[in-house]
Parts: C-alpha cells; sequence; structure tokens
C-alpha cells in the first residue's frame, strides 16, 4: 500500500494562502469527511481527531512538510493533500513554513497496520523541493502520477 491509493483527485488540492494552522486542519477535515457525510462521519470530527493527536506531539517532519493522523471511527482509510502557495508557521523542526499538509485518517484499532506506511511517507515526501513540485503542476491528477512514480522509486530501491 502507498498514499496514492488513499488519496483521490477530489482530496488533493492547492490553495493560495490560509491564515492558519486551525484553518489548514479544517480545510482537510472537509476534504476527508465530504464523501461520507451520510455515514454521520462530519468533518469537524475529523478536525478534532486530528488536533487531538497534534496536541500529542508536532507531526512535522520540516521541509515545509506536515503529516497529521488519526483514527476514527470510519470504515476504510483515506488521505487528503492540501498544498499552500504562502507557508504557514507551525511547529516544525526547521522552523521553515509549512506548504505541504497530508492528512491520514485511519479505522479505529488499526493505527498500528499504517505505522509502516507513516515511515513509508517520511522517507519519501521529506524533500526540500516536494511542495514546490507539486505545487508547480497543480493538476490533482498530475500531483497523484508524481506521487505514485515518488513510491515506486522508493520500492525499487
Amino acid at each position: 500500500m502507498n498514499i496514492v491509493t488513499l488519496l483521490s483527485t477530489d482530496r488533493v488540492t492547492c490553495i493560495d494562502e490560509l491564515s492558519s494552522k486551525k484553518r489548514a486542519f479544517e480545510k482537510l477535515a472537509v476534504l476527508l469527511s465530504q464523501e461520507d457525510s451520510e455515514l454521520g462521519f462530519d468533518h469537524e470530527s475529523v478536525f478534532n481527531a486530528l488536533i487531538a493527536r497534534e496536541k500529542l506531539g508536532s507531526t512535522a517532519l520540516g521541509n515545509g512538510i506536515v503529516l497529521p493522523h488519526a483514527s476514527l471511527n470510519v470504515p476504510e482509510a483515506k488521505a487528503a493533500l492540501l498544498l499552500l502557495e504562502e507557508g504557514i508557521e507551525m511547529d516544525t523542526p526547521d522552523k521553515k513554513p509549512v506548504h505541504l499538509l497530508l492528512a491520514l485518517i485511519v479505522p479505529n484499532g488499526q493505527a498500528e497496520d499504517y505505522q509502516p506506511l507513516l515511515s513509508d511517507l517520511a522517507i519519501v515526501l521529506n524533500r526540500k523541493t516536494l511542495a514546490k513540485t507539486l505545487l508547480e503542476l497543480g493538476d490533482p491528477a498530475l500531483i497523484l502520477d508524481y506521487l505514485s512514480s515518488l513510491f515506486v522509486q522508493k520500492i525499487a530501491a
């Protein structure tokens, strides 16, 4: 499994700017919950879970990249990618603004099953120019293709 299998073009978005980490997490929550609102699964639940996890410790990697993640009562794992032209300030190890937020939600009780994926994401995505490259691509389908190629390279290595 790689992140591209958990993403879809409707959960990939590029935005010029957001005012804060809270607004970025709200946007991620909306992206992650938009298909499941009829199941009683709303963006507020996703937002609260992501914020609660972040309070345990920052999910920032550095290089302008953050991987917020949480376990919820959801039928299957899914991810959302938010790219920001203007970075936002967050608690990052290198103190650089965040331009790429890749959120992952997984079913309750299955968080450990996704630890290898989180490790792979940290390795594959932690590149200085990744956010800039993805923003230049702009189109969600092109972004997914590029991310897929990064995972193929990792597997081949």
